[in-house]
């Protein structure tokens, strides 16, 4: 896919990252006609590595509906972060089979501090360390150079969506940004407690790894599938979904099931790109360096999906 974000700011990591990838955010959407003084605020909580920045494009109070992003990367890791969103029993178990690899590698590890050192009274401690070690680094480590799916696709998406809205239709809209979602959802938990009252149960979109895979997936919560403009959103995908190189499908959302930025809000919606295989539908290849695919039709087929939508609802 040839866009900017994923050709120059692919990775945004580091507080110097974000704040490069923020200034292009805010020249790009001052070209589409945006008022970077009164349209952007960038709402900043923390400090240091936990310091959380989140764009917020539009009016929290006035806007009838939430389009949301991770914009933050993540660190690379030796085994992708498999999720399959539609298929509980397989999400389990490879859930189990992460467990074992770690715990595994770990007593690896410890067993080999033992023999070294002829010290049998200290592996526990050995493998305490390691356990977090590798949890910190799952956290704040080495930064992945390829982040195509996740979350470059999202972050692309948004701001394509931001740049095909019309102007007469744009206060219909807040488009969030959210920061830290790699270290535990900081961003989007910050925004929820900042803006709980302002939003009052308004649906919120998020776009979470929707550029690898044909299979464009909506998963929404059940207090989200019975807001009154949930069904105009499956419409929109449903009326456009002939002109791409992509199937939908809509879903319940299940509990963990798709760990993104929406699970904070009554009404989140998740939506991701999955893969086909003979046991079910899935994300991989993220948090690894073989995470180089954003397919331009899934972004083009949710751009005008959300377009057809936002015109489509009543001030």
């Amino acid at each position: 896919m040839q866009d900017i974000i994923l050709q120059d700011y692919e990775v945004r990591k580091s507080n110097k990252e974000k704040t490069a990838f923020i200034e292009y955010i805010k020249a790009r959407l001052s070209c589409a006609g945006y008022d970077v003084e009164n349209d952007i605020t960038i709402e900043e909580k923390g400090k240091g590595i936990l310091k959380s920045r989140n764009i917020v494009v539009g009016d929290p109070k006035t806007a009838k509906v939430f389009f949301t992003a991770h914009y933050d990367t993540c660190a690379v890791i030796p085994f992708p972060n498999l999720m399959t969103p539609t298929n509980p029993v397989l999400f389990i178990l490879f859930q189990l089979v992460l467990l074992v690899l770690i715990f595994g590698i770990a007593f690896l590890f410890t067993l080999i501090f033992a023999l070294v050192t002829n010290n049998m009274f200290e592996p526990g401690v050995v493998m305490m360390v390691f356990l977090y070690a590798f949890l910190f680094h799952m956290l704040f480590g080495y930064r992945n150079k390829h982040t195509a799916n996740d979350n470059t696709s999202g972050t692309i998406t948004i701001t394509k969506i931001l740049e095909a809205i019309p102007e007469e239709d744009r206060s219909k809209v807040c488009v969030v940004y959210f920061d830290n979602e790699e270290k535990g959802l900081l961003g989007s938990s910050f925004f929820y407690e900042k803006h709980k009252k302002e939003m009052n149960n308004k649906l919120l979109i998020n776009f979470d790894c929707v550029g690898d895979g044909r299979d464009i997936v909506v998963l929404g919560k059940e207090k989200a599938r019975k807001d009154d403009l949930y069904e105009g959103f499956v419409q929109a995908f449903e009326s456009c979904k002939g002109r791409y190189d992509v199937e939908f499908l809509s879903r319940n959302m299940l509990p963990m099931m798709f760990g993104s930025d929406q699970m904070h809000f009554n009404k989140g919606v998740g939506v991701c790109a999955l893969r086909k295989s003979p046991v079910g539908r899935y994300v991989a290849r993220i948090h690894t360096p073989f995470d180089t695919i954003c397919r331009e039709e899934n972004v083009n087929y949710i751009v005008e999906s959300m377009k057809r939508f936002v015109e489509g609802i009543v001030l």
